[in-house]
């Protein structure tokens, strides 16, 4: 069976499927055959459900090079990094209501148009992001009215007003009303800001978003979730037995390590099923470090969140090959080394026969194998993480104070440690074979894990859940085509929200479609805040094309959400 790319449907082959599209998508260009119009550009059957979001029509040209580009967007990225010293090229945006251009001075100071925004209610003003998704030069910076802190779009200002200042009111800003006159107003949210606009700015906080959204709760919705929350679950009798089936697997694997290694070995649970979040008991995540002590120059800030470890204890001889004549520790050979202490380990353990090393990217941290634990039953997928353990809480990352966890223990431990990890670093670096990879496996467990334990709600973890599923069915849909975004990306972006949760009961339908339109604002941005690193977009190296696939898939399921009318 395979699945148009469009709507999801399942037909039993290609042709079946071009038969379909000739159909249901006359639009969509068949075979790379382009239907235009000499007067009318073609439009998808996407861009004419959900506005003209741009898909695989590389139609903007650079006036300076044969670059091409789907989004005039793209195109200013591409002129901002290539040809700096030149004059972006005007266009002129034109709707059904009014055309206009403005030009603006974009981050790397080179004008180009801002486009006008008009809907039926009338025009209103856009804040203009630049190439890098809101990355803005200081003249541009939103200051905070109460403290010293500055941000470089309105949205993470209001992020951080909504965390540090709840007990006052967002400082005003302007906005134009139907008849084209500005009007300051001191809530953002009030109402003479239309909901419209409300609804559609990635600005609005989730909490205020659900307060305004008065679109039925159907029955269909409400059963879609509950269906849904059944198959998140897991049976007790297989998470039980994959548990046991885990912990006579570490036992024994970090005995056997501890013999043919002259270092102390720890490892510590990670990963979702230890957080209550796995939807079924094949997955499993191991942090493995040494008893050595080293130290992390988190004072070099060129490549956020890839750091160079150093080497504090006295000399270990094991680690040798390692480590530089600076004491600097070598993440890659590291790696190496690491990886055939457990190819040993496997072969001398009992549970290794029942073992298959599994081949990963030479960029993945982890070994990864697949343990037949359980006769009969799907194999178990186990990482084991090669790390070194970091105490106390690094200075690049944000004190945590998360409202939606009642126990002040909790993040009080969440805070103790972090990780870093054997994470190849994407970026150009002089001391590119020396940067480790910033983890914090373990405040995500521990925050994850106590997600409900604040407030009336407990629906927290499951909305989570509900989108690691949507991810998974499209992974199961679209084989290959959905890599780079992971739970991490999901985690990030879900901790934020719970950030904004809404502090009174709330139907669960409408704080599930709320979340969803935020989660595809960010996948058509391209942008999801770390939500420990501040300026760290967690989205930066997913490819363009896996992210719109996301981004179709989710307003399919917030589609959903919305339904038929609920019968009375």
């Amino acid at each position: 069976m395979k699945k148009c790319d469009i709507c999801f449907k399942d037909y039993k082959g290609d042709a079946g499927i071009r038969i379909h599209k000739s159909k249901a998508h006359k639009d969509e260009p068949l075979g790379g055959a382009s239907t235009k119009d000499k007067h009318s550009k073609t439009k998808t059957a996407v861009q004419a459900s959900y506005g003209d979001y741009q898909t695989k029509d590389f139609k903007f040209k650079c006036k300076f090079c044969d670059k091409r580009t789907e989004t005039e967007t793209g195109l200013r990225i591409h002129h901002g990094i290539v040809h700096k010293g030149t004059t972006y090229p005007e266009h002129s945006s034109t709707d059904k209501k009014a055309s206009r251009t403005k030009t603006v001075l974009d981050a790397h100071g080179t004008t180009y148009p801002e486009p006008s925004s008009t809907d039926e209610k009338g025009s209103r003003t856009k804040s203009v992001q630049d190439a890098h998704g809101g990355n803005h030069t200081d003249d541009l910076q939103f200051n905070c009215k109460f403290c010293d802190k500055t941000s470089q779009t309105e949205r993470g200002l209001k992020i951080h007003h909504g965390r540090v200042h709840q007990d006052k009111d967002f400082p005003g800003h302007c906005y134009k009303n139907s008849t084209g006159s500005t009007a300051a107003t001191k809530d953002p949210y009030a109402k003479s800001v239309a909901k419209e606009e409300l609804l559609r700015s990635p600005s609005v906080p989730l909490d205020m978003m659900v307060k305004i959204d008065k679109a039925t709760v159907t029955d269909q919705a409400i059963d879609r979730l509950s269906d849904q929350l059944e198959e998140c679950k897991m049976s007790k009798k297989d998470s039980s037995a994959a548990s046991e089936a885990m912990n006579s697997f570490t036992d024994s694997f970090l005995t056997e390590l501890n013999k043919i290694s002259k270092l102390k070995w720890f490892f510590f649970n990670s990963g979702s099923f230890y957080d209550k979040t796995r939807n079924s008991p094949d997955e499993f995540d191991l942090m493995i470090y040494p008893d050595v002590q080293v130290s992390v120059d988190f004072d070099d800030k060129s490549v956020l969140g890839f750091y160079k470890v150093k080497m504090v204890s006295t000399r270990v001889p094991e680690l040798d090959g390692t480590v530089t004549r600076n004491d600097y520790i070598r993440p890659e050979a590291y790696k190496t080394y690491v990886f055939e202490l457990f190819d040993r380990v496997l072969q001398k353990i009992r549970e290794g026969r029942r073992v298959t090393k599994r081949v990963k990217s030479r960029n993945s941290p982890a070994y990864t194998i697949d343990y037949k634990a359980i006769p009969g039953k799907k194999a178990i997928d186990v990482d084991l993480v090669p790390c070194f353990k970091i105490e106390g809480w690094p200075p690049v990352a944000k004190r945590l104070d998360p409202k939606w966890i009642s126990y002040d223990s909790v993040v009080h431990n969440a805070m103790k440690s972090c990780d870093i990890v054997c994470k190849k670093c994407p970026h150009d670096h002089p001391d590119n074979n020396l940067l480790w990879r910033l983890s914090f496996a373990k405040a995500e467990k521990m925050l994850m894990k106590h997600a409900n334990s604040s407030g009336d709600s407990t629906f927290k973890k499951d909305a989570y859940r509900f989108i690691k599923l949507y991810i998974c069915n499209m992974k199961d849909q679209f084989p290959g085509k959905i890599q780079k975004f992971s739970s991490y990306c999901i985690k990030q972006f879900i901790f934020t929200e719970f950030d904004n949760w809404p502090k009174k009961p709330t139907e669960e339908v409408i704080i599930q479609r709320n979340i969803l339109k935020h989660l595809i604002e960010g996948l058509e941005e391209r942008c999801i805040p770390n939500y420990f690193l501040q300026n760290d977009n967690v989205l930066q190296f997913i490819p363009t094309d896996e992210l719109n696939l996301l981004c179709r898939g989710m307003k399919m399921e917030y589609e959903k959400l919305l339904g038929k009318k609920r019968s009375k």
